[in-house]
């Protein structure tokens, strides 16, 4: 475990995902790419599925900028042996409450938001609910549909919140 912080001038991307994700399509690697070039830090969770998915493309890169976020003694998953922040819970372990507080954690840390959803994943609503409570950008993979759903504006987040209602924040 670390007290490593990333600076706080540089804006963070949270990247999360469906625990079914376990490849990851090509525009989606384009986009990871595309935030690298950019050098943002990311912020990752330590859950299989996406997260384990995403920390594998960023470790096969030996991407230094990423920081784990757990919950409990330590990571699940730290592929390329990154700092890690360890956010307290007391909900039941093994539970999606004992991992919510990361996930409102690295939200409330993150300027932006990607999200590769397989439209039925409520943590990976969740997410996307609590970046645009903050009025974050955020880039959503939907794979349902294989396409992108950008939300950037008040109305865009609107849109997408009314028609994909959350129940577990």
């Amino acid at each position: 475990m670390s007290d490593h912080t990333l600076p706080s001038t540089s804006p963070a991307v949270f990247i999360s995902g469906s625990l079914s994700i376990t490849s990851l399509p090509a525009p989606v690697i384009a986009r990871i790419e595309a935030i690298l070039e950019r050098r943002l830090p990311v912020l990752i969770g330590d859950a299989r599925g996406a997260d384990r998915t995403v920390q594998r493309f960023l470790c096969e890169r030996n991407i230094d900028a990423v920081e784990v976020y757990c919950s409990g003694e330590g990571p699940r998953n730290n592929l390329g042996q990154w700092p890690t922040r360890n956010i307290p819970s007391s909900g039941p372990k093994g539970t999606g409450a004992y991992h919510t507080p990361k996930d409102k954690a690295m939200a409330s840390y993150a300027s932006c938001g990607f999200v590769i959803w397989d439209g039925r994943s409520r943590g990976s609503l969740a997410n996307i609910h609590r970046l645009a409570a903050r009025r974050c950008f955020i880039l959503i993979w939907f794979g349902p549909e294989e396409r992108f759903v950008t939300l950037r504006s008040d109305s865009d987040r609107d849109s997408f919140l009314e028609a994909h209602p959350c129940r577990n924040l």
